[in-house]
């Protein structure tokens, strides 16, 4: 997407009177390269290649930035491989996952001759076994596993038990058979164990049994293991109380088990992958307070965005009533916006409520549901209709994980804050653009398949 530049009332340092319309999302780009470059340094240089996970945030300009850090790309979806190509990634840095690839985005993986695609299933692997002889390409075919290890720390765990994801052990070696008895040639194995580790201990070990599990799984089976795909599991926090991931700590010891890995199953290309780490902290959307009203005893502040915008994010900290970082903007400067800190962490803020210092509110968004809440017994200095809150850590799975059509308010304005000022990455949905996707009944029949049309056509790598 072709950055553009804000109005000069928002653009660069210069402080402004009025922020943009909301809602809107506001990126900041030196944190976002400055988590890549976290990543980078735990990784073995010239072996190990970070994956950015577009499904975290498919927004080609933070796509760019990553990839001008030196990242590759993680995709999922036939739109993903467009955006990942049009950053100009090198496709031997492409890897391909999920637990479905519509056979046009397995098409487009070999003829594009990405590093790799983790399969599935038995069909996933005779459809792309196909695809590469037809195509004569080096694509790897990777399997993903669903292996039985023991993992911890983390917030949803990805393998061990009945599952989308994944190959088991007990269905490995009939899939391997079938793989010698088609010719097609298996590269090495993918694995996703967990996601969203804030110890580090609980990382380490983590990574360290599944160390352990891919060393022992050569002895085991007749399996190549040059390429590894490890996953990631670096996570963020999301709710008060919660500390941030340190990788730093576990440099040394991810670099060893690193090396001791290539060397017992001569592996010579590790992966990982990581989205939320990446984007998670460095982006922030920002609601105005419309409407303040009292009902059943409770203080109900409406604002302009909501369960539409950043549901993927908050969804679950609605669902389980936990405070979320949510704040009252302070200024009207993208920059600081961007760039601020987390609210306050403050254990003794009921006791300041009850001194007067907090009011308690119920903040909800727009739509005509009664789950959209944004935040259930927030605790602010009085709010005021004109307010801006920012709502933190919402730089992943939130804009393309909410339901931004629901009700027709469409998707919000994306901004990025630069070294060279304040950029627009991303338009507010207008009417006619919502409109777009439906057709008048009386137009006839469709002549074309569905989807059918040259817009669909994906750019090919050059």
């Amino acid at each position: 997407m072709k950055e553009t530049s804000t109005p000069d009332r928002i653009h660069g340092d210069a402080p402004s009177r009025s922020l943009p319309p909301t809602p809107f999302y506001v990126y900041d780009q030196a944190g976002v390269q400055q988590q890549c470059d976290r990543l980078k340094a735990v990784t073995l240089p010239d072996v190990a290649t970070v994956l950015y996970s577009l499904k975290a945030n498919p927004n080609p300009s933070l796509v760019d930035t990553i990839v001008k850090q030196g990242l590759g790309c993680d995709v999922s979806s036939a739109f993903e491989l467009d955006v990942a190509l049009s950053s100009g990634v090198d496709p031997k840095n492409i890897g391909c996952v999920g637990p479905y690839k519509s056979t046009r985005l397995l098409t487009e993986c070999v003829r594009n001759n990405i590093a790799f695609v983790a399969v599935e299933s038995t069909d996933e692997l005779i459809e792309l076994g196909a695809l590469k002889q037809r195509y004569d390409a080096d694509t790897a075919i990777l399997l993903r596993l669903n292996p039985n290890i023991e993992i911890s720390g983390g917030s949803m765990k990805m393998g061990g038990a009945a599952s989308q994801f994944g190959i088991t052990e007990e269905e490995l070696p009939s899939l391997l058979a079938l793989a010698e008895i088609n010719q097609i040639a298996i590269s090495g194995v993918h694995i996703y164990a967990t996601t969203r580790v804030l110890d580090p201990a609980s990382f380490m070990t983590n990574f360290s049994t599944l160390c352990d599990y891919l060393i022992r799984l050569q002895t085991r089976f007749v399996l190549p293991l040059h390429w590894l795909n490890l996953g990631g599991g670096f996570g963020i926090p999301y709710y008060k109380g919660e500390a941030s991931l340190s990788v730093e700590c576990m440099q040394e010891a991810l670099l060893e088990l690193q090396q001791n890995l290539i060397e017992k199953t001569g592996a010579t290309r590790l992966f990982f992958e990581s989205g939320r780490f990446i984007v998670g902290e460095n982006g922030k959307a920002v609601v105005q307070v419309k409407s303040i009203k009292q009902s059943g005893g409770k203080t109900f502040v409406v604002c302009d965005g909501g369960y539409n915008l950043f549901h993927g994010a908050t969804a679950f900290a609605n669902l389980m009533r936990k405070p979320y970082f949510i704040g009252k903007a302070q200024g009207h400067s993208l920059k600081v916006i961007a760039q601020s800190g987390l609210p306050e962490r403050m254990e003794t803020r009921n006791e300041r409520a009850i001194e007067g210092e907090y009011t308690r509110y119920t903040l909800v968004g727009p739509l005509c549901t009664p789950s959209d809440i944004i935040a259930d017994k927030f605790e602010s200095e009085p709010l005021a209709v004109g307010d801006y809150l920012v709502v933190h850590q919402v730089g992943a799975y939130a804009v393309t994980s909410s339901p931004g059509l629901f009700i027709g308010h469409g998707f919000p304005a994306e901004f990025m804050v630069t070294p060279r000022g304040v950029k627009q990455v991303g338009r507010q949905d207008s009417i006619e653009e919502m409109k777009r996707r439906y057709r008048p009944m009386d137009e006839g029949v469709a002549t074309e398949s569905p989807g059918g049309t040259e817009s669909n056509t994906l750019r090919r790598a050059s």
